[in-house]
């Protein structure tokens, strides 16, 4: 009897051992058809209509693990990177941030399929942003096309068009300084870059591009009388006071105008009511020149794959998926942005900003400033641009471009 009770025992104890083998292979077969994709951009209900698509055309099902806290994510994916417990796929940063995991040789060479990524609708202008040394490791999440929001309405009461020329950007801040109307809101803290860029890239693409690629210092003459051109905006008022709500400010009609991305417009619709293409609209900084090429400067956050990666050729083959037309079209239509050129926007604004990025004829790409330089430079141009803007004056230009001089040469 006891024989029989530990026979039965016996059984079913390597029964039990038994499935939960089965168990943990079925567990592991499902983990090999999972790619995840980890952000900090929280992205569960951006992708929510996206994963399906992919799953239907590679039978890999793509998971999304969030990480909101910036300092959290990355380090934990700084971390993990050289060890077996590399993501599949991350988002992370461009610039010196991008460089130095390739110098460490911890993301994987996406040179050879870029061509598929450009045959889906990726522009090949932003190749360079998200190359290192002629070799491309990185590839679009979203783009995010920065332009100049106006109020129409605003606009129209006082008989003012979109400016052709830079000239024409002038006149109309000039004319609604003396309506009493605030031209332009400035922003927070950390946005005082945007309009010395803007404006470079305005006057002297090619300069943008030589300051950028570190070929000329922040002292160059060229880039001073830009600079010099700021400053005399806001000597004139043209601006409001630094560290202002932008978004509020503009969509109560605070100012007539400002300089951001096109993911704002979700916010001026839910939050303020206003409705993109009637109320407000938006339009590229023009240059000098009418018939020259007017930059648009765009901000990429890019996936990566992991070097180290167990799930290299799948990830691979869900990014590629992740840049079909209907995967994109699916992704712009919860977002308001795409990483490809050739979906179809439901608000006016992001579908001309879009379409004029697709406009090499007539428009350059530019990647922006805030993801040029290394991270000390940034912060410090910052902080002396502020300087600038609450006294603009050409000393105090040349005393804050010859401080970031001084500690770029001493980083580069």
């Amino acid at each position: 009897m006891k024989k029989s009770i530990i026979g039965v025992l016996l059984l079913a104890s390597l029964l039990t051992v038994s499935a939960c083998g089965n168990s943990s292979k079925e567990g592991k077969g499902s983990d090999d058809k999972v790619v995840e994709l980890h952000s900090d951009k929280g992205e569960k209900k951006t992708m929510k209509n996206v994963i399906p698509i992919i799953k239907d055309q590679t039978g890999l099902t793509l998971k999304n693990v969030d990480t909101i806290d910036f300092s959290a994510y990355q380090t934990n994916i700084q971390q993990s990177l050289s060890s077996k417990k590399a993501p599949d796929l991350f988002t992370w940063w461009t610039g010196s941030q991008l460089n130095e995991l390739v110098a460490n040789d911890l993301v994987e060479d996406l040179t050879d399929v870029w061509p598929e990524f450009v045959k889906a609708g990726v522009s090949d202008e932003i190749k360079e942003g998200l190359s290192v040394d002629g070799k491309v490791y990185g590839s679009p999440l979203n783009i995010l096309y920065n332009g100049v929001f106006y109020n129409k309405e605003i606009f129209t009461e006082n008989n003012l068009e979109e400016p052709k020329t830079l000239d024409d950007f002038l006149a109309i801040c000039e004319a609604l300084k003396k309506k009493g109307i605030t031209p332009i809101g400035l922003g927070n803290t950390w946005q005082s870059f945007v309009w010395p860029m803007a404006l470079v890239g305005s006057m002297d693409p090619t300069l943008y591009d030589e300051w950028t690629a570190g070929k000329v210092g922040f002292d160059d003459p060229r880039l001073k009388k830009v600079f010099y051109l700021w400053a005399d905006m806001l000597e004139k008022g043209y601006f409001t006071a630094q560290q202002q709500d932008q978004a509020k400010d503009f969509a109560t009609g605070q100012v007539a105008m400002i300089l951001n991305a096109t993911n704002m417009v979700a916010g001026f619709t839910e939050d303020y009511g206003l409705v993109s293409g009637e109320n407000i609209d938006i339009f590229v900084l023009p240059s000098q020149k009418a018939d020259q090429k007017r930059t648009i400067f765009y901000e990429v956050a890019p996936i990566l794959v992991a070097k180290n990666g167990q799930k290299k050729e799948e990830a691979i083959k869900v990014l590629t998926a992740y840049y079909d037309q209907e995967a994109q079209q699916a992704y712009a239509d919860i977002s308001g942005s795409a990483a490809t050129t050739n979906v179809k926007f439901a608000d006016a604004i992001s579908k001309r900003l879009s379409e004029d990025a697709g406009d090499s004829e007539n428009f350059n790409l530019k990647l922006r400033y805030y993801e040029q330089f290394t991270p000390e430079i940034v912060n410090l141009s910052i902080d002396e641009y502020w300087k600038i803007a609450d006294k603009p004056t050409k000393e105090q230009v040349d005393k804050s471009l010859e401080e970031i001089q001084k500690q770029w040469e001493a980083v580069k």
